[in-house]
């Protein structure tokens, strides 16, 4: 059983397994994550339920859809009586609960409305509360601390606050999760559970329907273990209020007789999320690229300066300006040296977006700093702090770009961070809860493999589909013999400018030491190669022993080309599969024995 919690877990997808009459006797981390069954929050609060006098924030995106049934009668206990409320209203309000005389204070648009909507006051004498419903989040906040939920479709959040002593004594974290904490659900008297760093719901043991809801979910897990239906695959759901894309997969004993039943899932959200953003983005471009058609020829110069004129780069170049001239993130990938942070600076001529430009190594910021140098931190967050506080990367980018350089550094408690300022638009300082909002475009560039580093668990997947959505590989300078010409061309032009020398030229048979070289540095390499053979010679011409190369030249024959390309497929064919030998060698359709062989052959790992 350890085993298979431990397959479980590594699984991408949620995952839970009942017993035949329905127990739960396993569940995976992606699950618990899922339908809110632990604690994220750093903060804590006990057990309990409503109490007369306490004051209740409301910030409903869609009344009734993802807050526990919210109705009007549940309304009233905080003295709500509103008409023209209806199912579907954007809802923010503020009131006491069953407190007769009372007067909650509350603004509410009708279904469909989706315009930003924000209400302030003060309960208590003298405690500020504020409520903010956006186009991506539901935020209330008490004083300076902010408790935000994301959301795609719908969300219901709720903080309490105890009436005598003013402090918080509940907020939501998941919206309408298995912890059956709804808006209606505590409104009508229902109890919340505690929660602290750390702590677990658990459900281990419990029957099915004491956390998870769905009618259409439960009838038909009942037809596969009645065996009325073999196994159900990527069906659609909605599950405690969220919507999924379940199978229902049955296990069976050698005697044919159902012994449990697996459940796996994904949260199709973000899926939604990320090819809506897709398909509006590439409409755009479309139609950009042919307004561009109908006038001119887009202006491509940034991107020809970096490659070159030549055909085999043309739909790099190409693609990479439609890129630039869409507001979306971007995620560059190649090998060390070809050009990833030259291609951020021609996106950031190219791009209509102006404001700062910032870029962070990730390579070089300290494990221990990067939270506070990316999101910055207030006055006295830690030993050595700045007393007036200092403003991080993400909002010195503001309004802006921010470019993140050898992004597969970022340490995985980062990375969580990152993908909630990317998905709400908000960060908070370390040593604050107070939301900052931030308008940046991401840049993020990368050497390393993200789809392996997500297979070895150390980059977040969701991070990666997230950065991934539109990205761009560059290619090798080897694999690019045509443009060779027009880089060394480029390069010899504004090399002698950088150190305020006069013009060089190369002689013929430094020339063809440059073409006959298989460039493992690529554009960097290059870049070195020649500013070096700049300085050392004393004339105007630069001969062939000015051409300083650290291995002798490549001349690559057919067969030689040809197993170069098998190695790139066999690397690239096992990163896909998760690095899973067996899987690859399937797909590449080779015997066990001459797959082992070209591992040897080529020295894969």
């Amino acid at each position: 059983m350890d085993v298979l919690q431990s397959i479980m877990d590594a699984s991408s997808h949620a995952m839970f397994i009942l017993d035949r009459d329905g127990i739960i006797t396993n569940i995976n981390q992606q699950a618990k994550r899922y339908f809110g069954l632990f604690s994220h929050s750093q903060d804590s609060h006990g057990p309990g339920q409503l109490e007369p006098g306490d004051i209740v924030a409301i910030a409903d995106t869609s009344v009734g859809t993802d807050d526990g049934g919210l109705t009007p009668a549940d309304l009233e206990r905080l003295n709500i009586r509103e008409k023209k409320l209806r199912p579907g209203s954007r809802l923010a309000a503020v009131g006491a609960f069953d407190t007769p005389g009372s007067r909650p204070v509350y603004k509410f648009y009708p279904k469909g409305d989706s315009r930003l909507l924000e209400l302030e006051t003060v309960v208590l004498g003298d405690i500020p509360v504020q409520v903010s419903i956006g186009s991506r989040t539901a935020a209330v906040t008490v004083g300076e601390s902010a408790y935000i939920i994301g959301y795609f479709l719908s969300i219901g959040q709720m903080v309490i606050l105890d009436g005598k002593t003013g402090k918080v004594k509940f907020w939501q974290e998941k919206g309408y999760s298995a912890r059956k904490e709804g808006i209606g659900n505590l409104l009508r008297g229902g109890p919340y559970t505690a929660k602290c760093p750390g702590f677990e719901v658990k459900v281990v043991g419990f029957h099915f329907r004491e956390f998870f809801e769905g009618k259409q979910f439960e009838q038909d897990l009942e037809r596969v273990m009645t065996g009325q239906t073999a196994q159900l695959a990527d069906a659609s759901y909605a599950i405690n209020g969220y919507d999924l894309v379940a199978s229902i997969l049955p296990v069976k004993g050698k005697d044919g007789q159902l012994k449990s039943v697996i459940v796996k899932f994904r949260n199709i959200e973000d899926i939604h999320m990320t090819i809506q953003e897709r398909n509006d983005a590439i409409k755009t471009a479309e139609r950009k690229y042919r307004e561009s058609e109908q006038n001119a020829r887009p202006d491509e110069g940034a991107f020809s300066v970096l490659f070159g004129g030549g055909a085999a780069t043309a739909p790099v170049r190409h693609h990479a300006y439609k890129l630039s001239q869409l507001d979306c993130n971007v995620l560059i990938t190649g090998e060390s040296g070809t050009g990833k942070s030259f291609m951020a600076q021609a996106f950031r001529q190219a791009q209509p977006r102006k404001g700062p430009f910032v870029t962070v190594d990730c390579s070089t910021v300290a494990a221990t700093l990067f939270e506070s140098e990316m999101f910055g931190y207030v006055g006295g967050a830690f030993t050595g702090a700045d007393p007036k506080g200092k403003a991080g990367f993400f909002e010195a980018a503001n309004k802006g770009t921010i470019f993140l350089d050898e992004i597969g550094e970022i340490p995985l408690n980062i990375q969580a961070k990152l993908l909630s300022a990317i998905q709400n638009k908000v960060i908070c300082r370390v040593g604050s809860t107070k939301p900052i909002p931030v308008d940046v475009r991401i840049l993020a560039a990368t050497n390393r493999n993200l789809k392996a580093e997500v297979a070895a668990g150390r980059f977040r997947q969701d991070l990666y589909y997230r950065l991934s959505a539109f990205s761009l590989e560059l290619p090798a300078l080897r694999e690019c013999q045509e443009d060779l010409y027009f880089l060394i061309d480029h390069l010899m032009e504004t090399i002698p400018k950088k150190y305020g020398m006069t013009p060089k030229s190369l002689s013929g048979e430094a020339f063809s030491k440059l073409l006959a070289y298989g460039w493992p540095g690529n554009i960097r390499e290059l870049e070195n190669v020649l500013e070096s053979a700049v300085a050392l010679s004393e004339s105007d011409i630069i001969y062939a022993e000015h051409i300083n190369l650290e291995e002798t030249p490549l001349r690559l024959t057919l067969r030689e080309q040809l197993k170069q390309e098998e190695a790139k497929i066999i690397r690239r064919t096992l990163a896909q599969c998760g690095g899973s030998r067996r899987r690859a060698r399937e797909e590449l359709g080779l015997s066990k024995t001459v797959f082992y062989g070209k591992l040897k052959e080529y020295e894969i790992e």
